[in-house]
């Protein structure tokens, strides 16, 4: 087991999570500003954008957490005041990080888009140590138990104490999302640098850098909060986490706009209908994976294979119609 404590002196305690946290996002804030300078874009908007994304961000995903987990808290009042205890939905932080994007560009005569793209490759590298803290605060928190002695330690598993105080080793699913995330702060890096100045054919070139991240990071989502024993549910559906909920709103949303485009830049084709249909049948794949998981507790492999193979094709395929909106040359 990790010691979460770092430093202990007298009645001052400071966690590795906190720690790791604040590394993190300092590394993404600098990751950023250099992107924002390097992109031409405005250095007081993205200096203005971190505070206000903490700030919006941080009481929404508190606020999802309470409502899915009321039975965790001393009322509302106590859940949105007293932080030292619970947790959060880092989901919800969507709107919050949007409504920042918008206000911070606001205030520096800037552009949300262009604000976004910038940020992006930062947000994945910042969330990326978030899920790199809780290794430190909370072993693990995966379902899926590991038994051979072999892969029991990291980057494989994680230990955690169980209710009788035995030590139990089980995927070590913060763990992969920290590396998930950190391949995709790379990615989406790649895909800044290289197409942020692109020409569309329909649409707007900023904004498909943050509509990639979106798009990556909510198919990742999907399948790593089913890992997890201790997903969010609302109190009307204990099938679909509100995690897996809210990444499938993102990736339909961004399949409807960029199908929008496409067609408005080719013409409805027959090939825009056979992505539709395949996208539908791999969702179809994704709802069978996550039932036979909750029903067979010892298909994790296949399941979660299988849901991981759906999850990716339908942001590929979502990728591919962005793709179709670029011109012919810049497209390849």
């Amino acid at each position: 087991m990790i010691n979460p404590i770092a430093v202990y002196s007298g009645s001052t305690v400071l966690y590795w999570s906190a720690i790791i946290i604040g590394v993190g996002l300092l590394a993404a804030l600098f990751m950023s500003l250099s992107l924002q300078v390097t992109g031409k874009g405005r250095l007081v908007s993205m200096l203005l954008f971190f505070p206000l994304a903490l700030l919006f961000s941080v009481p929404l995903c508190r606020l999802l957490h309470w409502y899915c987990h009321q039975e965790q808290y001393a009322g509302l009042v106590r859940a949105m005041t007293d932080y030292s205890a619970g947790s959060y939905v880092l989901s919800a932080a969507i709107p919050g990080v949007w409504l920042a994007a918008f206000l911070a560009a606001k205030l520096d005569d800037g552009d949300t888009a262009k604000l976004l793209d910038a940020a992006a490759p930062g947000l994945a590298l910042a969330i990326a140590f978030v899920r790199l803290s809780s290794l430190f605060n909370n072993a693990c928190r995966s379902k899926i138990p590991v038994t051979s002695s072999v892969l029991q330690h990291l980057p494989f598993a994680a230990g955690i104490t169980n209710s009788a105080g035995a030590v139990e080793y089980r995927f070590a699913t913060f763990f992969a999302h920290f590396f998930i995330l950190l391949l995709l702060c790379a990615c989406v890096l790649k895909f800044y640098l290289k197409r942020r100045e692109i020409p569309m054919k329909a649409g707007r070139s900023q904004g498909n850098t943050v509509a990639m991240f979106l798009l990556y990071y909510s198919a990742s989502e999907f399948v790593m909060d089913s890992t997890r024993y201790d997903s969010s549910f609302l109190p009307i559906n204990g099938f679909v986490s509100i995690v897996q909920i809210l990444s499938a709103v993102c990736i339909l949303a961004l399949l409807v706009y960029y199908s929008v485009l496409s067609v408005r830049a080719n013409g409805r084709r027959l090939w825009h209908w056979l992505l539709w249909v395949l996208w539908l049948i791999l969702l179809a794949g994704i709802g069978m994976t996550e039932y036979l998981v909750q029903r067979h507790g010892d298909w994790y492999l296949s399941c979660y294979g299988g849901m991981a193979f759906c999850c990716l094709g339908l942001a590929v395929i979502v990728h591919r119609l962005y793709l179709s909106c670029c011109g012919e040359r810049e497209a390849e």
